[in-house]
């Protein structure tokens, strides 16, 4: 029996943690699970990935950055599997997607931007130019937004709307242009916590909505286009199964989201006069009513 650690910042998410399990005990796997949550504390993580070195589990499977650059940190081989890490180069976890060297691979939760553009075109098929609303000190958004504007060169004019902090957000009615078709949102902790504030005002404005948070889907944004997490879990099994069976985790190509879900919002677009094609309402996920 493997002894393997999960180190969660929140329990946000869990379903990638059970996807993790399932995936292992459908292989076949017998293994004693410990888990250790810092409910929101990061100067907790540091701590708890100790503990689970002290334990001496075989494997961490951590989920969230913050829990994966302290479990990678310890003073310990211990093999690492990560998700959903958005940018897994960029913070330090991989010296590269394909060749990540170290002791940590995963699945990044990274919907690709091409996929993006297809969604949103098949949303609002006559959209022309779109807003990019992020927080300009949030790394993930940033790098969401330049992925962005190079997949929709060509096919969709931006309009980049920086903000500061989160007050900025309650002003939005005084640099939301006019002559947008819709407002995208890349990922963002910023502004996905303040979203009331942006519906309120593209409510107003009668702006749809693209969300990159499942959450906004639900709070009024038009459409995401997102990573299933207990799918994300059940890719990481499978690298962990290699490296139980003897893999270098270094040698393990990070992966990424290859199939993203389509969730919908009915009532924000009955609202916006928006009629949902056939086709996309079928292979919704889900629809919020």
């Amino acid at each position: 029996m493997y002894n393997i650690g999960i180190l969660q910042l929140t329990q946000n998410l869990d379903d990638a943690v059970n996807g993790f399990k399932q995936g292992l005990q459908k292989a076949g796997i017998s293994a004693s699970f410990h888990y250790l949550n810092a409910d929101g504390n990061l100067a907790e993580l540091p701590k708890l990935a100790n503990k689970l070195a002290e334990i001496k589990v075989d494997l961490i499977f951590a989920c969230s950055t913050p829990s994966a650059k302290a479990a990678v940190e310890i003073a310990s081989d211990i093999p690492v599997i990560f998700t959903p890490v958005f940018d897994p180069v960029g913070v330090g976890l991989a010296a590269t997607m394909s060749e990540p060297g170290g002791k940590a691979t995963g699945i990044a939760g990274m919907v690709k931007a091409n996929d993006k553009i297809s969604f949103i075109k098949r949303l609002l098929p006559t959209a022309k130019k779109l807003g990019v609303l992020f927080h300009n000190a949030d790394t993930n958004a940033l790098l969401e937004t330049s992925k962005f504007h190079h997949a929709a060169a060509g096919e969709f004019d931006l309009v980049d709307l920086p903000v500061e902090k989160p007050e900025d957000l309650s002003r939005l009615e005084e640099f939301l242009p006019q002559d947008i078709d819709a407002l995208f949102i890349p990922i963002g902790r910023i502004v996905e916590e303040n979203f009331a504030s942006v519906v309120y005002y593209t409510d107003a404005a009668n702006l749809p909505v693209i969300a990159s948070h499942a959450p906004n889907v639900a709070a009024g944004a038009l459409g995401a286009l997102v990573a299933n997490h207990a799918k994300l879990g059940q890719d990481c099994a499978a690298q962990a199964i290699q490296i139980l069976n003897g893999a270098n985790p270094g040698s393990i190509p990070v992966g990424i989201v290859e199939q993203p879900e389509i969730l919908l919002n009915a009532f924000a677009a009955s609202n916006l006069g928006i009629e949902l094609s056939e086709e996309l309402t079928k292979q919704a996920k889900e629809i919020y009513e």
